[in-house]
């Protein structure tokens, strides 16, 4: 997307080159006839006034050549933007009206329009939905540039990525111009839809088979008959192996309810600090074992508005990650450090590890759907890609910041900011 984006931004600014090449042309173009009209009136007959025509006719054909040849350029410009997929318009505002005015659109921003006859025409006139519009209106009034998610209802419903840019290019009056870039995401929002509703189905499907396979070997590991070592060895692998996957359906469960929009959140007023103790607790006896070091540093009593439940498994899971990554490291100093304090109007959370770190390369894609960090390094770690997003699900609903700073075989930190709200706000 973004690579696609760049090279129509780089015809557009192409096109602007030449659009700006063509009006200095034309003015000189008229300078020079206006210079003749002048000289002629002066006097007809000198010699030196006929040689300055001549010359000057001259350099009004050489212009008008460059005319010719520019105009060419823009044609092959226009050609080449009617070919990308992604639909282009650039727009003005007019003061004159207090409307927008449509100043070009490729062929696939043509679509999207109730006419034919739509240079220079508003764009209430020419589109029969006002969400784009909207947009385009925003981005004058923040006067800023503007990415966001918008639906089209006509000619058809569709889904599409927008980008908005600020540009000011030489005209007449001078406007200050808004290229706006449409890219057709309805397709993978339908596959989108079809994901979820898989990862839902096949997890319902899957869990109660898995609870009866585990409910069984517990029940045999549990009973007073006597079973031989190797039954016993398989018994233990047939309960963790069904364990394991247990929690990795209810991961793919949670997902499914986190991204339905109707997804309600039992927001309320949350002890922050007690509810960090309480989460360290879980992990004592299992750092312990590893050896890993945790130290608190928490202000008392720093509450926030939030879904206690979601906010313990967010907060569970960046923990979780600490606790397996510093334990594969090779060092005697294994060290988790828990930091909460609160700064102006913002509550903040650090969770600083030892462990191995994150490479530069991947630090940005760690919030992504089943995305593991460079597998070679991490094969010994258990995981499925999945909590760190759910971290990022849940934190959003919460508005919260989250940052993550690492350097590979030290250490990361992540840091969560949460902004102090009122109950009013987070509903």
């Amino acid at each position: 997307m973004v690579y696609s984006l760049i090279i129509i931004l780089l015809f557009i600014i192409i096109f602007y080159i030449f659009f700006s090449n063509y009006l200095v042309i034309k003015r000189e173009n008229n300078k020079l006839k206006s210079s003749i009209s002048k000289v002629l009136s002066i006097s007809a007959n000198d010699p030196a006034v006929e040689y300055l025509i001549h010359s000057l006719e001259e350099k009004i054909n050489n212009l008008n050549k460059k005319v010719f040849f520019e105009k060419i350029k823009r044609k092959n410009i226009y050609s080449v933007l009617n070919n990308i997929s992604e639909a282009i318009m650039l727009v003005f505002y007019s003061d004159d009206s207090n409307t927008l005015i449509l100043d070009y659109a490729n062929k696939s921003a043509q679509n999207l329009f109730v006419t034919s006859d739509f240079l220079g025409k508003t764009l209430s006139e020419i589109l029969e939905d006002h969400n784009l519009i909207d947009i385009v209106l925003r981005s004058y009034r923040l006067d800023e540039n503007i990415s966001d998610e918008i639906i089209v209802y006509s000619p058809k419903k569709s889904f599409f990525h927008c980008e908005i840019k600020k540009i000011f290019l030489e005209s007449e009056k001078n406007q200050n111009y808004r290229i706006v870039v449409l890219r057709d995401i309805t397709k993978e929002k339908e596959l989108d839809l079809m994901r979820r509703e898989f990862l839902t189905i096949m997890s319902h499907e899957l869990k109660t088979p898995l609870t009866v396979i585990h409910g069984y070997s517990e029940t045999l590991l549990m009973s007073d008959e006597k079973l031989s070592s190797q039954a016993l060895r398989f018994l233990n692998i047939i309960e963790d192996e069904s364990s394991r996957l247990t929690r990795l359906i209810n991961d793919l469960l949670d997902i499914s309810r986190l991204e339905r929009k109707d997804y309600e959140y039992h927001f309320k007023g949350i002890n922050l600090s007690n509810l960090l103790k309480k989460i360290n607790l879980i992990f004592n006896s299992l750092t312990k074992e590893m050896n890993i070091n945790i130290y608190l540093d928490i202000k008392e009593d720093l509450t926030i508005i939030g879904d206690e439940d979601r906010l313990m498994q967010a907060i569970y899971n960046i923990l979780d990650n600490a606790v397996k990554f510093t334990h594969i490291k090779e060092s005697d100093k294994k060290e988790i450090f828990i930091r909460l304090y609160s700064e102006d109007n913002e509550v903040i959370l650090e969770v600083e590890d030892t462990g191995i770190g994150i490479p530069e390369r991947e630090r940005n894609k760690i919030f992504n759907l089943f995305y593991r960090v460079d597998k070679s390094r991490t094969r010994q770690v258990p995981g499925t890609g999945l909590g760190l997003y759910i971290v990022k699900q849940i934190l959003e609903k919460h508005r919260a910041y989250i940052e993550v700073d690492s350097e590979e075989n030290q250490g990361t930190l992540v840091k969560i900011i949460f902004k102090r709200r009122n109950n009013d706000e987070a509903s």
